[in-house]
This record gives C-alpha cells, structure tokens and sequence, in this order.
C-alpha cells in the first residue's frame, strides 16, 4: 500500500491557477507538498528538500522543466519527474529520453496524472 503522507510532491509551474489547483489535489489525495514558480525556484527546493515526485511544467522564466529535469537527473536520490505543460519547445520524445516519465499535454486530466503516478510509485 502506498503510504502517500510521507510522499512529498514538488509543483513546478510558472501560472499561478495551475500551481494552486495541482497543490490542493494533491493534497486532497494525502501527499505533502510543495511549490515552485520557475525552474531556479525548484532546483532550490531540491537541494534543501527530501523529495519524492516532480510534476513540472516545461516552458517557464527563470529555469524551464528541462533544467529542472536536468537537476533531477544528478541528484543521488532521484525522485520521479513527470512534464504538464500546453506549450514545449522539446519533443516528448526527448522528454522521456532525458528520464521524465511521462508528458502530459495541457490541458490535462489532473485525475490520470495523479493515477499514474501513483501506479508508478507501486511498480518502483
């Protein structure tokens, strides 16, 4: 069994309605979180913090999802990264290649991205 409170979600979007609503799912669902407004922000909080699951947009000021992305990929513990994002300048191809493990398009289903994650997180 998952045990989602001790999972720690850091939220990674530039647009202000996104990060709130993805944040208040996520907590709904019982995962701690955190958020970031760009890139830069988030590579902070992943430096400083323990954490479990990347949801991250990809084209943001200050640090895009590819960098973050790039962070992630050099850190001893790596939590799972997955792109939301309605505007990329990379393929979804690349994307996976670089590690993220899925990439949904925006608008998306918040339900499916939650899904998957959790599907991914049990199969780890």
């Amino acid at each position: 069994m998952l045990d989602k409170k001790n999972l720690t979600v850091l939220i990674v979007d530039d647009e202000p309605d996104i990060l709130e609503l993805m944040e208040e799912e996520f907590k709904y669902c019982g995962y701690n979180t955190v958020t970031a407004i760009c890139g830069n922000d988030a590579i902070k909080i992943l430096d400083n913090g323990k954490i479990d699951i990347v949801v991250s947009d990809y084209k943001m000021p200050n640090g895009n999802g590819m960098a973050v992305l790039s962070h992630v990929n050099k850190l001893p513990k790596k939590p799972v990264f997955f792109f939301v994002s309605g505007q990329a300048d990379v393929s979804v191809e690349d994307a996976l290649r670089a590690g993220a493990k899925k990439f949904f398009s925006k608008p998306f289903d918040l339900d499916e991205l939650i899904k998957d994650i959790e599907t991914d997180l049990k199969t780890a």
